[in-house]
């Protein structure tokens, strides 16, 4: 709702006739008032309240608790196993420090891409990574990454997988190579029940390996990717019909590589995602699992399978205005007794803390109105803190994400630049 329809709608609630006070001008008792102070944060978001009013920006930043983060990756790594190999999903985690952080910990060089711009900065700043495209991109894009490559060590032949999903992308990019006199590695998009694209059957696959024998200077095999987030939620296991479905879908395609005489050494065989990859842990279908976002734990990811993962990662926001009482209403209910203002907002991301916080008066990405309980006694330049409900693109909002190790700011992350 817009702010002025708002207040037009709640001018009636807002018990200014009698004080002569307006509507949007600060009580008297504005930065003064001392209510009796009670749910404001627990210790772990007072110690971060305390060094950003110390050390921080003034500003709305993106917080990552490494050590949060060191244990989900940890689970991430142990759930992969060492059979297979653990695909780190950029688009999740895009920064070239924080991308570093997690694939040395886990000790992976494959990443999987989804944006242009993100490709050609992960080829300058990987050089030993192994790329998956994580989705079909215009022919125009790749076209665009190799214009961009110029002189550098890594070598996109080797090192890059196209995603296709149709016969003619797949002939749009053999024009690409031949024009451009190169070699490109092709993955195929396999449809294992998400029904979003990709190759539909085996017979599919088997014409479009047809046009890859054929032009060997310009195309080779690298491998399939067959993503499966339907099955997001559900507290499943291998035996779970769904995922019984899924994999017998991805064998068919397995099959048809089989039966057209090439061999599985060496080829990715790519599936998953944060929510699903543990479900995966006994099995040996897929060689290559994704995952990204379990890392730093948006809510969206609150699932079945990543219970033992922590939140990892939090906006926080500089409080710029404190009403000890809420203007909009004559009498607000409990958890709408007081009113804040915060930096910035209308962002991706559900409160955190405090806890005591009321429905949304209306949203605004230059001040919005937060209101709570009375017993949140925060003050002006306090910050309040939120979960983003996503990682991707909330955390290209704020600048350099701020890594946060035993209480204290321990390093500086420069994010991607969208464009490029």
């Amino acid at each position: 709702m817009k702010r002025r329809s708002l207040l037009l709608r709640t001018a009636g609630l807002v018990a200014t006739a009698s004080t002569g006070g307006l509507l949007w001008a600060p009580s008297a008792a504005l930065a003064g008032d001392k209510a009796e102070p009670a749910n404001s944060h627990n210790a772990y978001f007072s110690r971060l309240n305390e060094m950003l009013k110390r050390d921080g920006p003034g500003r709305p930043v993106l917080l990552i608790d490494t050590q949060r983060m060191n244990h989900n990756i940890d689970k991430i790594a142990t759930s992969v196993g060492d059979a297979k190999s653990y695909r780190v999903v950029v688009k999740s985690l895009p920064s070239v420090p924080l991308l570093q952080h997690v694939t040395q910990r886990a000790d992976t060089q494959a990443l999987m891409v989804f944006h242009q711009p993100f490709l050609n900065a992960v080829a300058e700043s990987f050089r030993d990574a192994d790329v998956l495209l994580g989705k079909p991109m215009p022919v125009a894009a790749a076209r665009t990454f190799y214009s961009k490559l110029g002189a550098t060590k890594f070598n996109a032949e080797k090192q890059v997988q196209w995603l296709i999903d149709s016969q003619d992308r797949l002939l749009q990019y053999q024009a690409l190579a031949r024009e451009l006199g190169i070699k490109m590695s092709i993955s195929f998009e396999i449809d294992v029940g998400l029904h979003r694209g990709g190759l539909a059957t085996p017979e599919a696959l088997t014409a479009a390996l047809a046009v890859i024998d054929a032009d060997p200077q310009h195309l080779r095999l690298t491998g399939l990717m067959g993503y499966e987030p339907h099955l997001t939620g559900m507290q499943a296991e291998l035996s779970h019909p769904a995922v019984r479905e899924v994999l017998s879908i991805y064998d068919g395609f397995i099959a048809a590589l089989k039966a057209a005489d090439v061999s599985l050494d060496g080829l990715t065989l790519n599936g998953a995602g944060s929510h699903t990859l543990k479900i995966y842990e006994r099995d040996n279908t897929m060689n290559d699992l994704s995952a990204g976002s379990g890392v730093v734990m948006p809510t969206d990811f609150d699932t079945f399978h990543l219970t033992q993962n922590r939140p990892a990662m939090f906006i926080a926001t500089p409080i710029l205005k404190r009403y000890p009482d809420n203007p909009f209403m004559a009498e607000p209910p409990a958890n709408m007794q007081r009113l804040y203002y915060i930096y910035g907002g209308y962002w991706k991301a559900k409160m955190v803390s405090p806890t005591e916080v009321g429905e949304t008066i209306y949203q605004s990405t230059n001040q919005s109105p937060i209101a709570t309980s009375a017993n949140v006694d925060l003050q002006v330049d306090d910050y309040m803190f939120l979960r983003p409900t996503q990682s991707e693109f909330v955390m290209l909002q704020f600048g350099d994400l701020l890594a946060v190790t035993d209480g204290e700011i321990s390093s500086r992350w420069p994010v991607f630049h969208q464009t490029g």
